[in-house]
């Protein structure tokens, strides 16, 4: 239950208690590394986007306060993505090569992941900086806890009800509007934003999961399915912004042109993969999202 938010405590309360776990693992992540530092601030990130989840779920009720919070764990989370992106480019050619896109083009590929990870290499070394980066990632997650005294949420049922169905159902209605703009224009932009959403709604139904257990679990899974193939097309997104920033580290002309070939196969496979998924996930009208939300949460708050 560490995320999720438990129906008929005061809303506050759960916010600031979901909120604090969130930053005590991250921190936790960022000390400890078990499995090195670049494996901890990977974990840390992912506690950092849940914590973006949460506010964006409360912010009509505290608007500023969400704001300031938000940009404070976005900016931490930049501050650790050097290497992180850098690796991330080097998976999108793990994924690549062993998709059927690649099967024609596999020598001229595995050289390119092969510059790809000595890019990759250069950029931790050269990361002199990590320790002094973690440090001060840790203060500011203290710092976020510390600012978790200065929430205030609706103290009344009625009131905490109808602000935690219309968070799941505002970015509920802004995922099916991104599937419509992204399936008609094709963009790269439109379908990262699905992606975004996607995997704001995961949260929610995450932090939503005690009113309905059996269907909160089913929308995640199905979210998590479509993040994860919306996230290997946002890496070939950003492959393609090295590519026109920086092509020299990619390879010559012919390797380039055989990698976009084969990046937008890959893509277009995605994108129906995708538009698979989420078919039922997001086929309901918006106002029925935020009723249902409400009704479950009344039905279980008591």
């Amino acid at each position: 239950m560490s995320y999720s938010i438990r129906p008929g405590r005061p809303l506050t309360g759960e916010v600031t208690r979901v909120a604090e776990i969130q930053y005590r693992r991250a921190i936790e992540s960022l000390r400890n590394r078990p499995d090195g530092p670049h494996e901890a601030i990977h974990e840390a990130r992912k506690r950092f986007k849940r914590l973006r989840g949460l506010f964006r779920l409360v912010r009509a009720a505290a608007p500023e306060f969400c704001a300031r919070e938000n940009a404070r764990v976005r900016d931490i989370a930049s501050t650790l993505s050097a290497v992180r992106d850098a690796t991330a480019l080097v998976e999108a050619m793990d994924h690549l090569l062993a998709s059927g896109a690649a099967s024609s083009h596999l020598p001229e590929l595995a050289a390119i992941r092969d510059r790809l990870a000595c890019r990759r290499d250069r950029i931790a070394s050269a990361e002199t900086d990590l320790e002094a980066k973690i440090a001060a990632a840790i203060a500011d997650c203290q710092d976020g806890i510390a600012a978790l005294a200065g929430l205030k949420l609706p103290k009344s049922k009625a009131r905490a009800v109808e602000l935690l169905a219309r968070g799941v159902a505002r970015n509920y209605g802004r995922a099916v509007r991104a599937l419509e703009a992204a399936t008609a224009s094709g963009l790269a932009e439109d379908w990262h934003d699905l992606r975004k959403r996607i995997k704001y709604h995961r949260m929610h139904v995450q932090l939503m999961s005690p009113v309905w257990p059996g269907d909160m679990a089913m929308r995640a899974e199905i979210s998590d399915l479509a993040g994860e193939a919306l996230g290997d097309d946002h890496d070939l997104a950003n492959l393609e912004a090295l590519i026109a920033s920086d092509p020299d580290t990619i390879g010559d002309p012919a390797e380039i042109a055989t990698l976009r070939t084969v990046m937008a196969a890959r893509s277009a496979e995605l994108h129906e993969k995708v538009r698979g998924i989420v078919k039922n996930l997001l086929k309901d009208d918006k106002k029925l999202v935020r009723s249902r939300i409400a009704a479950l949460w009344r039905d279980a708050a008591g």
